[in-house]
């Protein structure tokens, strides 16, 4: 097993059901989040990549089986474990067809936790700084320009390829990439001007600009790509978001002072902040290709 802390992620509306979970995998290499309802749960996966998720068949608002099914199509990696007081057997097996990998009867006993835990840390997938003989890999991603996307793709990206980054520069990375990867989709593909987006969300219709844009088809065929290269013997891991728009004046943005990047002039203000984060960044000479180099030490 890795020596990184397992995150666990429990959905629960009972206090008592998530102490006791938390109590049974102490001393496990495991840290918790423990949360009451799916739209928590669903926040908590996109913001903390969880290895694993143990979740209640019969939650308020929504049941466990789609909720299992919502996790899952935004992390298909990320095992989800399923529990239930008097769950049926065709429950479990919706579940299990769903996407979970196993099923805990409450009260749940710490044997069995442990167990279903361990399995699922096995089908997991490892980290790629603990396999040896791997010394170079390579994961590139086709994404469609519809912004709707973006946010699960990035917790695949995190999950799969900064596991070994600690939990704030985790956080760096996706907002980073976040932003990075909206560009390219908004303003790269979709031709969506800082202003006209502005315009959009005060009026309260950017889902429509959005429409209109996806609606063309010279723009809604383009695509995103992104390339993640891990370097073992360098240490480190680079990202490249590539558009296939026709680039963009990025000399200006990234040449401001901080002071520059007030309230009046916010346009290009995340990639300003992007390049805080990480200040190597660097543009190709258009503009339609972005790369950050991420350390992993």
């Amino acid at each position: 097993m890795s020596s990184i802390p397992c995150r666990l992620l429990v959905v629960d509306p009972s206090p008592d059901i998530q102490a006791s979970i938390v109590r049974h995998v102490q001393g496990r290499g495991m840290s918790v989040t423990a949360v009451e309802d799916p739209e928590s749960a669903v926040a908590a996966m996109d913001h903390n990549a969880p290895d694993i998720v143990i979740t209640d068949l019969f939650l308020p608002g929504q049941d466990g089986v789609l909720l299992t099914q919502e996790l899952r199509n935004r992390h298909e990696a990320c095992p989800v474990i399923v529990m239930a007081n008097n769950a049926s057997e065709a429950d479990v097996v919706q579940a299990l067809r769903a996407g979970a990998i196993d099923y805990l009867h409450k009260p749940i006993a710490e044997d069995e936790l442990a167990h279903a835990l361990y399995r699922a840390r096995t089908v997991s997938p490892g980290n790629l700084a603990d396999l040896s003989g791997v010394c170079r890999s390579e994961h590139r991603l086709i994404v469609e320009s519809d912004p709707a996307h973006i946010r699960g793709v990035i917790s695949w990206i995190i999950k799969t390829t900064a596991l070994t980054l600690s939990e704030v520069r985790r956080l760096h990375l996706r907002g980073a990439l976040q932003e990075l990867v909206m560009n390219a989709a908004e303003h790269g593909n979709l031709e969506i001007s800082y202003g006209e987006k502005q315009q959009a969300l005060a009026e309260g219709r950017y889902e429509e600009l959005l429409e209109e844009r996806l609606a063309r088809p010279q723009l809604r065929t383009r695509k995103i790509i992104i390339q993640v290269l891990y370097e073992k013997e360098a240490g480190c891991v680079v990202y490249r978001v590539i558009d296939e728009g026709t680039g963009f004046n990025w000399r200006d943005i990234l040449g401001r002072s901080p002071d520059a990047c007030d309230g009046k002039d916010a346009s290009g203000r995340g990639i300003f902040l992007a390049r805080s984060l990480f200040p190597d960044l660097t543009y190709n000479d258009p503009g339609n290709e972005v790369m950050i180099t991420v350390p992993l030490n």
